[in-house]
């Protein structure tokens, strides 16, 4: 009886024991690292998808090894797989999110820098193109570099510092193409051939002014001022505005700049006989003027169906505080009476890049 009890007892206990192995150990619970290493791949995506990848499979070999432990019987081996593949996904998605976290600061800080700089830049090409002269080219890129800026100020608030600084860079060769516009426009005023040529011609108006006693009018384009003489002498000075191209020399019809040399009032016009208060036509085009268009046009430099222009005056109805004419000089009509009550026909009428008085 003893002997049968016994093994009775040893059947019980393998039973158990047999029991207990079948079943194996309950499963992990392992939601919070999924979510953990989920919440890393959409945090690094944006900016490392490289690295999102990597997680992503991370991720599926953690899972799959959850699943094959949970299937298999303890006794083949299989338990702390999982935990091991969870550990590898984890500790990936840790260093990604910190990688990920100091790019970011580090393309915040970029992009904040880079914004301050392409704000004052942007602003600059803002009071360039409204410089006389400004082609549609340095237009066209104004009107970019405006919308870019934009973008990115948008792009920096919404958090995306990547894509915000490919616009300011964007931006910023745009602001480039305006400056370099600008400069080119300006390097003849710097030219000193012409800087002598305008001094002298400036000097032989005022000379000529103080021979006779009487008026001249001398005009400074750079510096949109008409200077008024009389026996010699400084008298008066006003703000004018020039042609929509007014930096540059006149070389044609239509071009909408104002020119530049030695000229003289031919008639006054007050009334009914001007559309601009009242103007001083000059004689442009003068000989000079002849002989450089027809070298403009034998160089091919000067389209050729179009002519040489007339009908260039100081003239009232500005005071706008830009240059609208078709190459004319306009004043308010205050300055304008001042200016008309001073000069007769013939009076000389001196037009320069810009002059040292």
């Amino acid at each position: 009886m003893s002997h049968r009890r016994l093994l009775l007892s040893a059947l019980v206990v393998l039973g158990a024991l047999g029991a207990g192995a079948c079943g194996g150990p309950p499963p992990r619970d392992v939601s919070g690292f999924r979510a953990a290493v989920g919440r890393a791949i959409r945090l690094v995506r944006p900016d490392a998808p490289q690295k999102a990848r990597q997680l992503e499979r991370l991720l599926g070999d953690a899972e799959v090894a959850t699943a094959a432990e949970a299937a298999t019987p303890w006794w083949e081996g299989s338990v702390g797989r999982s935990e091991t593949a969870w550990a590898r996904a984890m500790r990936a998605a840790s260093l990604a999110a910190r990688d990920v976290r100091s790019l970011r600061s580090a393309m915040e800080t970029r992009a904040g820098g880079l914004l301050r700089q392409v704000r004052s830049e942007v602003a600059r090409a803002r009071a360039e193109i409204r410089e006389a002269g400004m082609g549609r080219r340095e237009a066209a890129a104004m009107e970019r570099a405006a919308i870019r800026l934009g973008t990115a100020e948008r792009l920096v608030r919404a958090g995306s510092f990547h894509g915000a600084s490919a616009e300011l860079e964007a931006a910023r060769a745009d602001a480039a193409i305006v400056h370099a516009g600008w400069t080119a426009l300006h390097a003849r005023f710097s030219d000193p051939s012409l800087r002598r040529q305008w001094q002298q011609w400036a000097s032989e108006t005022i000379a000529t002014s103080r021979r006779s006693g009487e008026a001249a009018i001398l005009i400074d384009k750079l510096r949109r001022q008409v200077h008024l003489y009389r026996g010699g002498r400084p008298v008066a000075s006003f703000p004018a505005e020039l042609g929509a191209n007014g930096l540059r020399r006149k070389e044609h019809s239509g071009d909408r700049a104002t020119p530049e040399g030695r000229y003289h009032v031919t008639q006054r016009k007050g009334g009914r006989s001007t559309r601009y208060y009242k103007a001083l036509l000059i004689n442009y085009p003068n000989d000079e003027d002849r002989m450089r268009f027809a070298l403009g046009k034998s160089r091919g430099v000067i389209p050729t169906r179009v002519g040489i222009g007339n009908l260039i005056e100081i003239h009232g109805e500005g005071g706008e505080g830009r240059d609208w004419t078709d190459g004319c000089v306009a004043l308010a009509n205050p300055d304008m009476d001042r200016v008309f009550a001073m000069a007769e026909v013939g009076t000389p009428v001196t037009i320069v890049g810009t002059y040292e008085r």
